[in-house]
């Protein structure tokens, strides 16, 4: 199949006009995928104890932060360049992508014993999630050609699909062998089956290629894609290796799962700025395209208010939720999900700026936002649990979060395009509608959702 009509779709389409459509493709995309995710949180926290939940963070935080080692932004170089669907620059991409996977998995095994030791878990463990990078690589580049092209629907399609599988095939093997095994082979032929199923996406035909000026092109924009992602990595995985470090396994379990529910809106915001305000900037050539940006603008601004109240009465009801999904050995992840929520809308705010700020060609500034975040929590993370437990390692993780939201806001006052005033408001929002609501509970004789986290 050839590149032509992928890619001149991909110049059709209108940068404003089409925004809500494909928002609420997204929105349907990810509903789905977090749907599927949640559920198989609800079942696999039933079947399994804390502590194997507890194990499996740990082995998660340590394969992403391999996959994201050498991180060039193969995504981010096809849809943002002219060329990224012409088959050399795409097969180039494609080529580096394999060649990156099978490095990082060969690494990933030379350290699992190492980390077995560290961290105190089963070797075998750690050789076997090691695999994950290598099958990760082996996926077509067709999926972020979808990205480029702004095709929502086929990408939401796609990816529900994958999902759907990997629920399934994970649900099943927890139910037949309820360990950290049952969640390890489940994560490997997930995305074993999901780079299997990329290749009947359309596309154009893939075959090995190093082609010198493209290779040189996709570094030269991937460095700050590689500085951010490790710093991003670590700023947002930081707490979860400090706690399984110091705290016992069933704790980071449930820390965990309260991690995992408070994250939905931040990766809601990511996805937004991945699939829709980066790649329509990008197609626009220029930020201060007018169009693109007053139908960015307009629906950001509907986006982050109702979000906001959505949090704010997510953060006066966490510990019912969790109650109501979860059995009580998970009960103190009611408190600690109350906790994590404010973070989290932070989160989503600095995302969506972020993604006007790579559109803008100007990735470095999310480096920087990053690279404080991360110095903030350094220290934060161990005073705070060595002081006041999982609340003060909560506590660091919203100050990071806010000291990565004040230097993108400041990359965004330096290219004169700032949501400074609309996010303030929504933060209002958020205040006004979690304090109304936990006021309202103590009016009725309820206790406070802001319970003690660290209890149990």
């Amino acid at each position: 199949m050839t590149s032509i009509p992928f890619a001149a779709r991909a110049e059709r389409m209108a940068p404003g006009g089409e925004f809500l459509s494909r928002l609420l493709w997204s929105f349907g995309s990810f509903g789905g995928s977090v749907g599927l995710r949640f559920l198989a949180n609800i079942v696999m926290a039933r079947l399994l104890a804390p502590e194997i939940l507890g194990v499996m963070v740990v082995l998660q935080v340590a394969r992403f932060g391999f996959e994201l080692l050498t991180d060039v932004g193969i995504e981010q170089n096809i849809v943002r360049h002219p060329d990224g669907l012409a088959p050399r620059f795409y097969n180039t991409a494609w080529t580096l992508q394999i060649l990156r996977g099978t490095w990082l998995s060969a690494l990933f095994l030379l350290a699992s014993g190492p980390l077995a030791a560290f961290y105190g878990i089963e070797t075998a463990l750690f050789a076997a999630i090691a695999l994950a990078p290598f099958l990760n690589g082996l996926q077509s580049t067709a999926i972020f050609g979808l990205v480029k092209a702004l095709d929502v629907k086929q990408r939401t399609l796609f990816e529900l699909k994958a999902e759907g599988l990997g629920f399934a095939v994970s649900v099943t093997l927890a139910l037949i062998h309820p360990s950290a095994w049952a969640l390890v082979i489940g994560v490997l032929v997930s995305i074993a089956a999901r780079s299997a199923m990329s290749y009947r996406l359309p596309g154009p035909r893939h075959f090995l290629v190093i082609d010198r000026a493209h290779f040189v092109e996709i570094f030269r924009f991937g460095r700050w894609i590689m500085v951010t992602s490790i710093i991003m990595f670590a700023a947002m995985s930081l707490d979860k290796i400090v706690l399984a470090k110091v705290a016992p396994l069933a704790i980071v379990g449930i820390y965990g799962l309260a991690r995992t529910i408070a994250d939905i809106p931040a990766q809601l915001g990511q996805r937004l700025t991945h699939q829709l305000i980066f790649p329509m900037l990008a197609a626009a050539r220029t930020a201060q395209d007018g169009e693109a940006l007053r139908g960015i603008g307009a629906a950001r601004s509907r986006l982050v208010f109702i979000m906001a109240a959505g949090i704010g009465a997510g953060i006066a009801s966490a510990d019912w939720a969790v109650a109501i999904l979860y059995d009580p050995r998970y009960a103190s992840a009611g408190p600690m999900l109350a906790l994590l929520l404010p973070a989290s809308f932070v989160a989503v705010l600095s995302s969506l700026n972020a993604g006007i700020l790579l559109g803008s060609n100007r990735p470095q500034f999310e480096s920087a936002a990053n690279i404080l975040r991360l110095a903030i929590l350094v220290p934060c993370l161990w005073l705070g649990y060595l002081h006041f437990g999982v609340e003060g390692v909560i506590a660091a993780v919203l100050l990071g979060e806010l000291g990565r939201y004040l230097v993108i806001w400041l990359g965004q006052r330096a290219i004169g395009l700032s949501f400074g005033r609309q996010d303030a408001l929504a933060i209002l929002v958020l205040l006004g509608a979690a304090g109304g609501l936990i006021l309202l509970r103590l009016a009725l004789g309820l206790a406070s959702p802001l319970g003690l986290a660290s209890a149990g």
